[in-house]
C-alpha cells in the first residue's frame, strides 16, 4: 500500500505531540475563537487592571456608572504561523519512510516554534529580570521570582515555566527534599505556590529568557482559525483542536503534479502579547 499524508494519521500524530509541547500555554490567558480571520489581523482583547475600581453603592451612580472603569482593550497582532513539509512521489511510494515519524518531527518543530513566540515577547521586554544560567538555577532563585510577584501585587493564580536544564538542576538527588514523586516524574507540581511547567522552546543565546514566573493574566495568547484560501490547489483542509490546550489549528495538503511533490502544512493563526509586565519575573542566560 502506498504511503499517504492524508489527515487521519497525520493529525492524530500532531495532536499527541502538540498537546505535550503546548501544555505551558495553559499558564496564560487564552483568547480563542473558531472565527476565521485573514493571515494577518489585529484582535482587541479586554484587560482588567489589577487595581480595577470597586466602590460602595452610591444612589446617584447606581450600578452602571464607573462600571469596568479600569478595563482597557489591547491590540494583539496575530499572524498565520505555518510548518510546511513535502515529499516527492518516490518518497511516498518507494521509500521505507515512516510517515508517522515524519509527521511527528514536523509537529514537534511547529509546537516549539509556537512556544518560542512567547519567549520572543519576553526577550523583547519583561521586567523583574535576573541573570542566571539555566544549569545553575537553585531553589533560592525560584523563591526570588515568587517574591517579585508578591512585590508587584500579582494575583495568586501563578505559574512557573522552567527550561529543561533549570528543571533538571532543581531536581534533588535524593527523595528527602521533595519526595519520591518529583524524582519519578522529573517534574514539580508546585513551587512557592506556582504551578510548574517545563519547556524546551526558549532561545539559548546569552541574555535571552530561559525560565520565568508570571500571573495567568500577565500574558495573553490569541488564537483564531486560519484562512482556507491559498495560491495552490487545495486537496485537503482539516481543522483540528489540541486536546488539553484548546489551540485550534488546521492541516493543509495539496499536490504539485508538475513536480510530483506532495505538500502538507500545519497552520494556526496565533499571536502573543505581554499585558501586565509587572506581573512577570524572568531569568536570563548570563553567559
Amino acid at each position: 500500500m502506498a504511503n499517504s499524508i492524508t489527515s487521519e494519521l497525520t493529525i492524530s500524530t500532531a495532536v499527541s505531540v502538540l498537546g505535550e509541547l503546548l501544555a505551558p500555554l495553559n499558564a496564560f490567558t487564552k483568547n480563542i475563537s473558531s472565527e476565521v480571520v485573514g493571515r494577518q489581523a489585529k484582535i482587541k482583547v479586554p484587560v482588567i487592571d489589577t487595581d480595577d475600581v470597586a466602590r460602595p453603592y452610591d444612589y446617584a451612580k447606581g450600578y452602571n456608572v464607573d462600571a469596568d472603569s479600569s478595563v482597557t482593550l489591547v491590540d494583539v497582532d496575530i499572524n498565520e504561523q505555518i510548518k510546511p513539509f513535502h515529499l516527492l512521489d518516490n518518497d511516498m511510494n518507494k521509500s521505507p519512510l515512516t510517515l508517522q515519524s515524519y509527521a511527528k518531527q514536523n509537529a514537534h518543530e511547529f509546537g516549539r516554534y509556537l512556544m518560542n513566540l512567547v519567549y520572543s515577547k519576553l526577550d523583547a521586554g519583561s521586567t523583574g529580570t535576573a541573570n542566571k544560567n539555566a544549569g545553575s538555577v537553585a531553589i533560592a532563585d525560584i523563591k526570588n521570582l515568587a517574591g517579585n510577584l508578591d512585590s508587584a501585587g500579582a494575583p495568586f493564580d501563578r505559574h512557573l515555566v522552567l527550561s529543561t536544564s533549570a528543571n533538571t538542576n532543581l531536581l534533588p538527588s535524593t527523595i528527602e527534599t521533595f519526595g519520591n514523586g518529583a524524582l519519578e516524574g522529573g517534574r514539580f507540581n508546585q513551587l512557592y505556590g506556582m504551578q510548574t511547567h517545563v519547556c524546551s522552546a526558549h532561545n539559548t543565546a546569552v541574555g535571552k529568557v530561559h525560565s520565568f514566573a508570571c500571573s495567568s493574566d500577565a500574558i495573553v495568547v490569541v488564537n483564531r482559525m486560519p484562512d482556507v484560501s491559498g495560491s495552490a490547489t487545495l486537496e485537503e483542509y482539516t481543522p483540528f483542536t489540541i486536546d488539553g490546550v484548546g489551540i485550534q489549528c488546521a492541516y493543509r495538503r495539496y499536490y504539485d503534479a508538475s513536480k510530483g511533490d506532495h505538500f502538507g502544512a500545519f497552520t494556526a493563526n496565533f499571536g502573543v502579547a505581554l499585558v501586565k509586565e509587572d506581573n512577570i519575573s524572568v531569568l536570563k542566560r548570563a553567559s
